[in-house]
């Protein structure tokens, strides 16, 4: 039964908060239920908050929540999971005072927005209003939406969900950074692909580049000196055939690198060789990052996102 169901006529003092997360600064809004049960329209014109996302915006936040009641029972919140980051302290600070928070999907709100404002651009303030109506609709009347409780990971699994992230997205950047290195090799040097059958931009043809930026200065260096550089790399299969990369360096058709080609030489070597380390660490970061984890019975609700 729904909550107007069980109490007929006699409504309680009930509040439907909701959070619009943004970087700079949140906008909250607060409607009673009174105010939806009247019927009217006045609840599309209902005043919101701005407050900064510091702690100076907490407060304010609080005397804003404070002139409809001090009671934090009688509320009933709603946020979109999509504040990221930038939500992290709001929602932390929120649950610490066990306001009750829930999760509801951005495609939702999307929707209910288009029914109740159509074809209106639209603004922050206007999503806080539709998430209270989304919230008194499913609480109160017992239309069916999809929410969660807002629950933030603990800082364990926070910090393994950052490390995550940040690897796929190290990832990323490399794989870009390899692209290009790939497409410079196809002009300077074309037959070191024959020599590193695999890709000619993983550690180890990148730290033979970064040492002979070009096949003229690889063909003068001594075979020794080509199989330490391999042999410090790591490869040591390759390193024993440096003689091998010495001759097809000295017959090689590669263009000789102009200025911008050398400089994209030098800064792509150096850019891939750092990040080959940052994600190597990363890589044992998270690796020994679950053996610390207890395990759970129950799924947290993911909010720290993108």
């Amino acid at each position: 039964m729904t909550l107007l169901g069980k109490l007929g006529s006699e409504l309680p003092r009930r509040y439907y908060l909701s959070i619009d997360v943004g970087y700079k600064e949140h906008v909250a809004g607060v409607i009673s239920l009174q105010a939806f049960v009247r019927g009217d329209d006045r609840w599309k014109r209902a005043r919101c908050v701005h407050f900064p996302s510091t702690q100076a915006g907490l407060r304010k936040l609080q005397g804003y929540l404070d002139r409809f009641s001090i009671d934090h029972s009688e509320f009933f919140g709603l946020s979109e999971p999509t504040g990221g980051h930038y939500g992290a302290t709001v929602f932390q600070y929120l649950l610490d005072r066990e306001y009750n928070m829930n999760l509801v999907e951005n495609a939702t709100v999307s929707h209910m927005r288009e029914k109740i404002f159509p074809g209106l651009p639209k603004t922050d303030e206007m999503d806080t209003r539709v998430m209270n109506r989304i919230g008194y609709l499913h609480e109160a009347v017992g239309e069916e939406f999809t929410l969660r409780p807002l629950e933030l990971p603990d800082p364990d699994s926070r910090h393994l969900l950052a490390l995550c992230r940040d690897s796929w997205k190290l990832s990323t950047i490399i794989t870009r950074g390899r692209n290009q290195f790939t497409q410079l090799m196809a002009v300077t040097f074309p037959e070191l692909k024959t020599f590193f059958t695999s890709s000619v931009s993983t550690v180890v043809p990148v730290r033979l580049v970064a040492a002979y930026p070009s096949p003229a200065l690889l063909a003068e260096a001594t075979t020794g000196e080509v199989k330490d550089v391999l042999w410090q790399a790591g490869s040591y299969q390759h390193a024993h055939r440096a003689s091998e990369l010495l001759a097809l360096a000295r017959d090689s058709s590669g263009l000789l690198p102009d200025s911008g080609r050398a400089w994209r030489l030098e800064w792509l070597t150096n850019f891939l060789l750092d990040n080959f380390q940052y994600q190597a660490r990363l890589d044992k970061r998270i690796k020994k990052a679950p053996s610390a984890q207890p395990k759970r019975t129950e799924p947290v609700a993911e909010v720290i996102q993108e």
